[in-house]
């Protein structure tokens, strides 16, 4: 069987746009026309979401998942029942009680970078299983300033401090999310993977994202947007070695 790998966001859903509005009809007809495409190139594939959503927020995603499920970035894994794998999800519990207290001082940092820098920013402490599984921080407005500032020392927080080797930050569009190093997609999708032997003819992944690239390197091919923030890092990387 061929199985695609795909993180939704900005492939089968739009990503919100920095301003907070709707994105014009124009901008809309495109991604609609690109989605449409995409859903008939990867019809014979079965379809593995590997997100940042949760299980209700994936149900708004137009598209049938009937496979694995790789949800709240590597944190859930949810098998072809529609049940939370066991054997993953005691892994995830273990990891959990181990980064619970970086966890809540990384969620009460965020709250002071807000405040003290006025930059009007929210932070949010997400739970999973009673334990604290990640921290987000958004702007209510999507002030592109506030959340620049807010990532950059939220960023050196973690880099000056004893969670260095814990925890991660991520940032996708307007959101910025701290979670363990050791909750990431590369890791569920490669269990998945691991279940699946003896069952894949193919392989591919299918993501915007520029947080995604060590879960497309496992697949047998990579699919990006050509105008997404992946390939805009990549050419960037690119041309920064020319300039050597």
């Amino acid at each position: 069987m061929i199985y695609a790998f795909l993180n939704p966001v900005d492939t089968f859903t739009a990503a919100p746009t920095s301003d907070g509005f709707p994105a014009d009809a124009f901008v809309v007809g495109e991604f609609d026309r690109r989605m449409s495409g995409l859903s008939r190139l990867l019809h014979e594939a079965t379809l593995i979401p590997v997100t940042g959503m949760n299980e209700d927020e994936l149900l708004n995603v137009p598209a049938a998942f009937f496979s694995w499920q790789v949800l709240l970035h590597g944190a859930v894994v949810v098998n072809p029942d529609g049940e939370e794998d066991p054997a993953w999800r005691r892994l995830t519990v273990e990891t959990l009680a181990q980064r619970a207290d970086a966890l809540n001082l990384a969620f009460q940092a965020a709250q002071h970078i807000g405040q003290l820098g006025q930059l009007g920013t929210e932070a949010e402490l997400i739970e999973r299983a009673g334990r604290p599984l990640l921290v987000r921080l958004t702007h209510p407005h999507d002030l592109d300033y506030a959340l620049d500032a807010a990532a950059l020392t939220w960023a050196t927080w973690l880099e000056e401090g004893p969670f260095r080797g814990d925890l991660r930050l991520m940032r996708e569009g307007d959101l910025l999310t701290m979670l363990p190093r050791e909750i990431n997609p590369e890791s569920a999708v490669n269990y998945v993977l691991s279940a699946l032997e003896g069952e894949v003819e193919l392989t591919v992944g299918v993501s915007a994202s520029q947080n995604d690239a060590t879960f497309l390197s496992l697949c047998d091919f990579a699919m990006i947007p050509g105008s997404g923030p992946l390939l805009r890092l990549s050419a960037a990387v690119d041309a920064d070695l020319d300039m050597e």
